[in-house]
This record gives C-alpha cells, structure tokens and sequence, in this order.
C-alpha cells in the first residue's frame, strides 16, 4: 500500500511539472521569431508610373503654310499618355485634331494662265493625327517637372480652296512629326493633378504644287490643359 501511494505520487508530480506552463514540452521551443519589415526605395516610392494629358491646342502657321492661311486656329485638342520605362523617359501613344480656315474678300483671282474666277475665296484644312509619342523628363521629382519629346505617326489630312464655284480639294494619309517642349505643374505638394503646357512645332511630309506645298505642312502650337498622374 505505501509502495502505491508513492507510485501515485511520483505521476502526479511528473504530470505537474510536464504541463505547468499548459504547453507540452516537446513543443515549447522559447524561440524569438523575427517578422522582416517591408523595404521600399526611399527615392523612387509614391514618384508617378506615367502621366495622361488632355489639351487644347492654338495653332499658327509657319513656311509655306504662312501663305496658304495666314490666321491662327482656335480649333484644335489633343490627348496622350505617358508610361516611364526608367527614371526619366516615357513613351506611349496619342492623338489630336487641328483645324485652320481663313476667307478672302471678293474680288478677281488667278487660277492658272488661262482661268480667272471672281469671288469670295476661302482655304480649309484639317487633320487627325495618332501615333506615339516619347519623353524625357530630367526633373522627375521636381515641383515643376520640365520635359522635351516627340510624336509622330500617320496622320489624315484634308486641304480644300473654294473660290466662288470653284472647288479644288485634296484628301490623303500622310506621315507627322512633332517634336514639342513643356512643363507639368502640379496644383500643391503631393497632388496628382496639374497643368500640363508648351508648344510644339508640326511637320506633315506632303507635297501638292496646286496648293502651293513643295517642302511639307508646317504650324506651329501652343498647347495647354490638365494632367493626371497614374
């Protein structure tokens, strides 16, 4: 009888000390885990991925343009975005139209050697435009952010002279170029919204000696609007 209460005993203080903390042993390592805290690079995070701009364009003509319409273009919008492969450059895809028109007092004009037409004149074009584009901007984090870049791509064009019931037009797919430079100015510190504006110079490769062109369409822009980071 004594031999079995101490048996009893001894259980019950081998039991005790295996679960005083109420974990079993075998799974009570004391191990301190260490949770990593997540990086970030200090000088690129919250920087925007692109931009998408949203313009309207004023237009005046230069060269050989000058003299076909010599007024300025309060017809005109474009619309681009922008996407950053590297800490300085975009490039992405846009599209604009542009309308010039001017009209000329009634009077006698020459049309060829032979062929004089009496009446009032006037002298459209207009195109649409859409293609890619490409961007440097050297001050990515900047509180203005200027930048230099080009768009170019196809762009379809149409050029008409009526001069009483005279009628002549041109329609056709040609090829634009338009290098430009301009400025974001975001609205505050820390917004994703501002103004976006700059000019830009346009070259359309078209040659048509009837409308006096022999060394392309070329017009100037001034272009101003609303910008978005993404």
């Amino acid at each position: 009888m004594k031999r079995t209460i101490i048996f009893i005993f001894a259980m019950v203080m081998f039991a005790s000390v295996s679960f005083a903390d109420g974990v079993p042993t075998k799974n009570n390592t004391n191990a301190t885990k260490t949770i990593a805290a997540p990086s970030f690079d200090d000088d690129n995070f919250l920087l925007p991925d692109g931009y998408f701009n949203i313009n309207y364009n004023l237009g005046w003509s230069v060269g050989q343009m000058n003299s076909y319409i010599n007024t300025a273009s309060y017809r005109g919008f474009s619309i681009d975005g922008r996407k950053f492969i590297n800490d300085n450059f975009t490039v992405g895809g846009y599209m604009s139209w542009t309308g010039f028109y001017e009209k000329f007092e009634r009077k006698t004009y020459q049309v060829d050697n032979s062929t004089t037409v009496t009446g009032v004149g006037t002298n459209t074009y207009y195109n649409f435009n859409i293609g890619m584009n490409v961007h440097y901007y050297p001050l990515k984090n900047g509180v203005i952010r200027p930048y230099i870049g080009v768009n170019l791509g196809p762009t379809w064009q149409t050029l008409s002279t009526q001069l009483g019931r005279f009628y002549i037009e041109d329609r056709s797919w040609q090829f634009m170029v338009a290098p430009e430079l301009g400025v974001f100015i975001p609205f505050g510190a820390g917004s994703d919204i501002g103004i976006n504006t700059g000019v830009r110079y346009n070259l359309v490769s078209f040659k048509n000696t009837t409308f006096g062109f022999d060394h392309g369409i070329t017009y100037m822009q001034w272009f101003v609007g609303v910008t978005m980071e993404y």
